[in-house]
């Protein structure tokens, strides 16, 4: 019988400003899917709370603090022999803390003006979950 590794657990932040704009991130383009906009998160750190891992992942690719909302559901995104269960996170961001660390750019928009931005293929769902009033 062939093992097969759990897939990767990835946390995906959905934080809003004060007045309920969403995060998003264009990831660099030295980086897998560069150039292409994503809702900011990261992999699970074994023993880490899905919680505990999306605030690291704010410190270290914005070095901005959030406060924690509601924790969603996962879906699970393939991509040839790779695969991950993404887990949306809600909550808010201030965005004067924001100090970009391994993004090139980011901006806080509306749900109907997502359209306007290419997203990397494992935030579909996510998006799905924005439009549809879910989060």
């Amino acid at each position: 019988m062939i093992a097969v590794d759990p897939p990767v657990r990835v946390v995906v932040g959905l934080l809003f400003n004060d007045t309920g704009r969403i995060l998003i991130a264009r990831r660099s383009t030295d980086k897998r899917y560069g150039g292409l906009w994503e809702f900011p998160g990261g992999k699970v750190e074994p023993g880490e709370s899905d919680p505990a891992a999306l605030r690291r992942e704010m410190r270290e690719e914005l070095d901005a603090p959030i406060i924690i909302a509601r924790v969603f559901a996962g879906y699970r995104f393939t991509l040839g022999h790779l695969s991950a269960e993404f887990i949306p996170i809600s909550g808010s961001i201030d965005p004067a803390d924001i100090t970009l660390l391994e993004h090139d750019a980011h901006h806080f928009i509306t749900a109907d003006e997502i359209a306007g931005f290419p997203f990397a293929p494992y935030d579909k769902r996510a998006i799905t979950m924005l439009r549809s009033g879910l989060v």
